[in-house]
């Protein structure tokens, strides 16, 4: 691995947690060029041009994205580190965004060919050698994706860090629970001109807390009036849309890639997520590429101890209540760069990476390689969920076991949730800074259902997505189940390590809506997010069950009414089952 020994760009998360104190946006010189770029359709698209110094032809680098500079700077990208290296780099603004004609649309049916369009017009001029790279995280991640899906002949290559790929099992849909509170402040971010008009703190609960406009705003009903009087033209259309589009329809499809987008995207690839990444873009972009395109080793997969933002600008030695040391810290860009140059200009090995698929294990502080992901040598351990029908908060007796029940009438647990209150951990939001992983706060909660194995008599190191069946029900005709499995350390600190959730109306896939018959129960599978992780011996792990994962996701109204427009709550009691019929159960991937 390669040692980070320069500045690093910026985190986005880092600026949009604390928009208040954020500096002025780290603006790039002004460009060589700068046009309005013709689609195939005519409309026209603001695109700026960076070149090296002297006059040559040179491979260019492009980036498509929706963030206007003087809100989030281009130069905190770090991209110049690509100028100085002797690339040209494009910046272009999506349509509808800064002075970019058309209206903006999230992950547009536009978008394959505006960027399919675009990397063919700068591989046409007289600086470009003709190869075209593509680069970035986030959405510009998913404009990689879009664009690489039409094959546009000049392109070469794409580094894809966390994009968005499945939106319901991500935002805006997180497991069919609409992310009220990313939608306004992302649709805003988008409309402003400046960071400081960003108000509720993006994703972080304690701005929201102080903020009493803003957290009306994310409890009011109906939905779709959430937004009046913040949003307008195309962004307010951007809040609204997925509103109307409830289920996986034709209007999703078309925002889709599909099997035969993922096979077009056979060129070589650097695909990167994080730990802490609450996404889960990145890996299921993996594994549809594993799945339909050809060519395995043109592809690489790196995993590091990085939130979000962290899987573009880098880490630090330490997250929340990991120290991780020196040997976690990697240079970001001199990866992207090494890549860049071994397939854009034909110079050098490529990354230095150890592995086709390479991940950081926290815990054990040390960096894995395999030859793919999921590692062939994981091996899936199932625990059963057991009480004495009182596993309410880590006072109650809810147990995990390896042992399937035997009894037919082990007493199942329940919990209340109640939309109008839902649970918020502020005083955990209060050190969120510090330890944004701590569950302690959730575990000691009498609506959160904890079950936990015996202190561990050996390490254990887990690696990959855990996926939980549970047998479920609800006195109401909608609920949530919202999973955590936290590692429970001897200190007394509850810390994160995955979390899942799941909308029951659409326990039957996200493409119908079917409601519950209040009392009945129904089986539910629920993937959780990846870990890769050791825990000492003497640890305990534990998953907790709630019903709502408030302000990260909008509090179900239990009604059964259209989410959009439902404006009535009631509270929901909520059942799990885990009897020798009714085994509710959690897979681990255990690695060896």
């Amino acid at each position: 691995m390669t040692e980070d020994t320069s500045p690093t760009p910026t985190s986005s998360l880092a600026l949009l947690q604390r928009p208040e104190k954020a500096p002025p946006p780290e603006r790039m010189p002004l460009p060589d060029l700068r046009l309005r770029l013709p689609m195939r359709d005519g409309t026209r698209l603001d695109t700026n041009v960076w070149l090296p110094a002297g006059a040559h032809r040179t491979p260019a680098i492009l980036l498509r994205t929706p963030y206007k500079e003087s809100v989030m700077g281009f130069k905190r990208l770090g991209v110049l580190r690509y100028v100085e290296a002797g690339y040209a780099v494009v910046i272009q603004l999506v349509r509808g965004i800064g002075a970019s004609e058309g209206r903006f649309s999230f992950n547009a049916p536009t978008d394959p060919m505006d960027g399919h369009d675009t990397v063919e017009w700068i591989a046409a001029q007289p600086w470009c050698t003709g190869a075209v790279g593509m680069d970035g995280s986030s959405y510009v991640a998913m404009t990689q994706l879009t664009t690489a899906s039409t094959r546009p002949p000049h392109l070469r290559c794409i580094v894809p860090a966390v994009p968005s790929v499945d939106f319901f099992a991500e935002v805006p849909y997180r497991g069919g629970a609409f992310t009220r509170l990313h939608s306004l402040n992302w649709s805003r971010l988008l409309q402003i001109d400046s960071l400081k008009e960003l108000t509720g703190g993006f994703m972080s609960t304690m701005p929201l807390l102080s903020q009493p406009e803003m957290l009306q705003r994310v409890l009011s009903r109906p939905l779709t009036d959430a937004a009046d009087g913040s949003l307008h033209g195309d962004f307010l259309r951007h809040y609204r849309e997925p509103l109307d589009h409830p289920t996986f329809d034709a209007w999703w499809s078309e925002r889709t890639l599909g099997s035969a987008a993922y096979a077009a995207m056979d060129l070589p690839a650097l695909v990167v997520s994080g730990n802490f990444d609450l996404g889960i873009g990145a890996l299921t972009l993996w594994k549809r590429l594993e799945a339909h395109a050809a060519h395995a080793e043109r592809r690489s997969l790196l995993i590091g101890p990085w939130d979000h933002g962290q899987c573009y600008a880098g880490g630090a030695v330490r997250f929340g209540p990991y120290d991780f040391g020196g040997q976690s810290t990697v240079d970001l860009p001199a990866l992207r760069l090494a890549f860049f140059d071994h397939h854009l200009k034909g110079e050098g090995p490529g990354p230095a990476l150890p592995g086709r698929v390479t991940v950081f294990v926290t815990g054990a502080n040390e960096w894995r390689s395999f030859d793919s992901y999921p590692p062939r040598e994981v091996e899936r351990q199932r625990w059963f969920l057991t009480s004495g029908g009182r596993a309410n908060s880590l006072r109650g007796d809810g147990a995990l076991s390896l042992e399937p029940p035997t009894a037919d009438g082990e007493l199942p647990d329940r919990f209340v949730d109640d939309p109008e209150l839902p649970f918020v951990a502020a005083l955990a939001a209060a050190h969120e800074a510090e330890s944004p992983l701590d569950l302690r706060e959730r575990c000691r909660h009498h609506e959160t259902l904890v079950y936990a194995t015996p202190a561990l008599p050996t390490p254990l190191t887990l690696l990959g997505e855990p996926e939980a069946q549970l047998w479920v029900a609800a006195d109401a005709p909608d609920a949530d189940v919202v999973l955590w499995l936290a590692e429970l350390r001897a200190d007394g600190r509850a810390v994160q390590l995955a979390h899942g959730q799941l909308r029951m109306r659409y326990h039957r896939g996200f493409d119908i809506e079917t409601l519950l018959v209040p009392g009945e129960s129904v089986k539910i599978t629920v993937p959780l997010t990846y870990i890769a992780h050791r825990l000492p011996a003497g640890s305990r792990l534990a998953l907790l069950v709630s019903g709502g994962d408030f302000p990260t996701s909008d509090p179900n109204p239990h009604t059964g009414e259209p989410i959009a427009t439902a404006v009535r709550c009631q509270p929901a009691v909520q059942t799990v089952f885990h009897d020798r019929d009714k085994p509710s159960s959690i897979a681990l991937p255990v690695l060896p």
